[in-house]
């Protein structure tokens, strides 16, 4: 799973062969796991892998390159994509330690979903639509916030 965490975006398949897709720090490499065993494992194993379809899970600084070329809607700094991968200063690219994947249950509405993530020790979610994969992300210290974003991609709490 970590390799497809690592190769599932669209952006990576356009260019995979100028990008390195991999960690270059372990501790976002830990982070990845904790993913997979807290979050993924269980959604696999309670809506089934033919089912389970990842569309964008860790992002290396070689693929953030091609993200921010291609103007693509990321905020780095507090999506957990680039788990605890590090800048040039030495600081972490995004404040909250831990990782994060976007995917979809095909045939099941993403609120379904959702109920069961929230049975799960997740750290935020993000909504994006009924039909639209959804964004989690595992944390040693979890928030346990849920996010529905609306059509001009304005955040607030999910449910209201």
């Amino acid at each position: 799973m970590l390799e497809e965490l690592c190769t599932c975006s669209d952006t990576y398949a356009k260019y995979s062969h100028l990008i390195n897709p991999y960690s270059e720090n372990s501790e976002s490499e830990r982070s990845l796991s904790q993913l997979q065993v807290s979050i993924l494992t269980p959604v696999i194993n309670r809506f089934g892998a033919e089912n389970f379809k990842l569309t964008y899970g860790f992002c290396s600084k070689d693929l953030l390159k091609f993200l921010n070329r291609e103007k693509s809607r990321i905020y780095i700094k507090v999506d957990q994509h680039m788990a605890a991968e590090r800048n040039n200063k030495g600081n972490y690219y995004c404040k909250h330690l831990g990782a994060a994947c976007d995917f979809q249950i095909v045939g099941v509405e993403s609120t379904k979903v959702i109920s069961f993530l929230k049975t799960l020790n997740f750290d935020s979610i993000y909504y994006y639509g009924e039909h639209k994969p959804i964004h989690v992300s595992y944390s040693q210290t979890p928030r346990r916030k849920v996010w529905e974003f609306t059509a001009q991609n304005t955040p607030r709490p999910y449910g209201n």
